[in-house]
């Protein structure tokens, strides 16, 4: 595996020399494409998951077939790490944006966790970090309003991908922000109008950053700060 790769994922790059060569070997690169399920809520999980680009989002979904986001990944951490040591992983993997994402096996992990303190540490401090987003998104939902809240996901969707402009359907939003499609559509229509994006034919132009910022709720720069904080230099 090219270490072009590797270094584009904000845990892998901190690895110590030796804890690299221990885990390069088992891992491979995979497309992530848009929309794709990785894992379904009760499957076993048979890898892990260290994105380089894209996004994937985690679900709760109802028995009613109604989800709503709890966290999301980028190249800033992993997916299914916790499950891979702790056993069932609760939740849906959904791919919300192309991009890329370096696997192993969920053996060749546990064994690597177990084996490396520091990358024990760094999968660990990743764990916290979903959880802060977990419990976050829960207050966000109860307090904040739509709009504030779709801000937010804008940025946060900005920072991970890297890219001012971005593939984001009607549908998707619904189960990110935890309302019907018509609320999405009135709600990105108001920020539109504002001037701070231009969304058509399910894509996102961010046009005034700034103003996203102004607009979204408390809830983005706590998340960011805490990953800051946790998971250590943001760029190489």
């Amino acid at each position: 595996m090219q270490t072009q790769h590797i270094v584009k994922n904000r845990i892998l790059r901190q690895l110590s020399a030796d804890e690299l060569k221990s885990v390069q070997p088992w891992l491979t690169l995979m497309a992530l494409r848009s929309s794709v399920v990785l894992h379904a809520a009760g499957d076993p999980l048979e890898q892990v998951y260290f994105p380089v680009s894209g996004m994937i989002s985690l679900l709760a979904v109802m028995q009613s077939g109604e989800a709503i986001e709890t966290g999301i990944v980028g190249a800033d951490g992993l997916v299914g790490g916790d499950s891979a040591i702790n056993g069932h992983l609760f939740g849906q993997m959904t791919v919300q944006h192309d991009g890329a994402a370096l696997t192993m096996p969920k053996a060749r992990f546990v064994h690597a966790y177990l084996t490396h303190p520091h990358l024990r540490n760094l999968v660990d401090r990743y764990q916290s970090i979903l959880l802060v987003q977990a419990q976050q998104n829960g207050a966000c939902h109860a307090l904040h309003s739509v709009r504030s809240r779709l801000c937010r996901w804008l940025l946060q969707s900005q920072d991970m991908i890297g890219s001012d402009t971005f593939s984001l359907t009607q549908e998707f939003l619904s189960h990110m922000l935890g309302v019907r499609r018509n609320t999405v559509s009135v709600e990105a229509h108001a920020v539109q109008e504002a001037g701070l994006i231009r969304y058509r034919r399910g894509h996102v132009t961010i046009l005034n950053r700034d103003g996203l910022e102004d607009c979204s709720c408390e809830c983005y720069s706590v998340i960011r700060a805490e990953t800051d904080k946790l998971m250590g230099p943001a760029k190489t």
